[in-house]
């Protein structure tokens, strides 16, 4: 068991290190061929993509991947999650779709933008053609870190090749919305398949039943959005493009680096699925050992972020961004909150029954972060954004953590309590 787990960690950092490193390289690019103001537009029409992909997941990425992993001996129930799943966020996307485009031209300032905003709609269906999910399940994880390499490969040389200067900001705009479709045309190129062998034919009742399994999670997705995608679009209403550019490039830094521990955590993943349901002693013990590792990592890189906020910016997207340092050096915190929030969420709340419970967390970590919000941005401006997502982001593990303290010593787990 644990060669597998650290094989499949390895094979992902092997190729998640292009997944993350590739955009880092290709952002001065970027910010140099474009104005801030242009490359802010992209930003913010993304960020409001971001509440469509919500929708589109509908917390299949998680729901699924576990039944999928719980199943995986018995091909017949894969086929039949697999294809419900499917068809039910093609059905998302379409009223997503619908939505977006509502919104869009009923707004003068989106519309002004309207083919920005199109070309950011391909992340949409991306999302929908590479089942990242399936893969994940099936600890095929190997077969996504590759075809997600190749996809970012892509289309980091687009950029360098095709973006020069301002005229190209929509070429921009949709080469960056392109890394699933890309991934998926890689797996098929790959001979990698995106489907199981059998097909089941999915009823309104499986997706009805589907939907209610996953609306936990979708809850609790959606509200996280209030305070990471709705920081970004308050900030562009209230401040400007120029103001979501600062607050973005800071935020790529610090997803490039919270981005280190996806590999161990979709490793595990699956692995968290069976054993919480057949062996809890051995999750817990396998629990601590994953936080051994992730945190203090991710606290040391915290400190150095905030150590050489000044020279990261300078690298990164020049001298035109120094109102960008101050904004990395409070985000410098969140690799180790948000790591903390990873663990406990995904490997242990889902896992055990608690997606009710983090549902609600996220709904009032989501619902309180909105609030201080438009207080803290029109006092601090960019940074008074920062200062809400650090908040929010450091809520969600004390309110986790105190969650399943009290779960695990419940009755049932007294067990497990004693044993770890």
């Amino acid at each position: 068991m644990r060669s597998q787990l650290v094989m499949n960690a390895l094979s992902l950092y092997a190729v998640q290190g292009l997944n993350y490193l590739m955009p880092l390289v290709v952002l001065p690019f970027l910010l140099r061929a474009l104005t801030a103001v242009e490359y802010g537009t992209i930003v913010f029409a993304q960020s409001l993509m971001g509440y469509g992909l919500i929708l589109t997941e509908f917390g299949f990425n998680f729901t699924a991947a576990r039944d999928i992993s719980i199943a995986r001996d018995n091909p017949a129930e894969v086929a039949k999650i697999y294809w419900v799943t499917t068809a039910a966020k093609i059905i998302l996307l379409l009223i997503s779709s619908g939505i977006l485009c509502a919104v869009i031209l009923l707004t003068p300032r989106f519309r002004n933008e309207w083919p920005i905003f199109a070309a950011s709609g391909m992340l949409l269906l991306g999302n929908v053609a590479f089942p990242q999910w399936y893969f994940q399940g099936l600890e095929r994880l190997k077969d996504v870190a590759a075809v997600q390499a190749i996809a970012k490969c892509v289309v980091s040389g687009a950029v360098i090749l095709f973006v020069r200067s301002s005229q190209d900001v929509l070429i921009a705009a949709l080469i960056l919305s392109l890394p699933q479709l890309i991934g998926a045309a890689a797996a098929v190129v790959m001979k990698k398949s995106l489907t199981p062998s059998q097909f089941y034919r999915p009823t309104f009742s499986d997706i009805a039943r589907a939907l209610s399994a996953s609306w936990h999670l979708f809850s609790g997705n959606l509200a996280s959005t209030l305070y990471l995608q709705t920081t970004t679009i308050v900030l562009g209403l209230v401040c400007g493009a120029q103001a979501v550019a600062n607050f973005s490039v800071p935020s790529r830094i610090v997803s490039a680096v919270r981005g280190l521990t996806l590999p161990i955590t979709q490793s595990v993943f699956p692995r968290f699925s069976r054993l919480f349901a057949v062996q809890r002693n051995e999750a817990w013990h396998l629990l601590r050992q994953v936080g051994k590792i992730l945190l203090p990592a991710m606290a040391v890189i915290g400190l150095v972020i905030g150590v050489f906020a000044p020279l990261i910016i300078r690298m990164v997207a020049g001298d035109g961004y120094r109102e960008a340092v101050p904004v990395l050096r409070i985000m410098a915190v969140l690799p180790v909150l948000v790591t903390s929030a990873l663990m406990l969420a995904q490997l242990v709340m889902v896992n055990t029954g608690l997606s009710r419970q983090l549902s609600a967390i996220y709904m009032v970590v989501g619902v309180a972060s909105l609030m201080a919000l438009i207080p803290l941005i029109r006092a601090l401006g960019t940074s008074g954004a920062a200062v809400s997502l650090v908040i929010a982001e450091a809520c969600g593990p004390i309110l986790m953590g105190g969650v399943i303290w009290r779960k695990r010593n419940s009755v049932g787990y007294q067990s497990d309590s004693r044993s770890a």
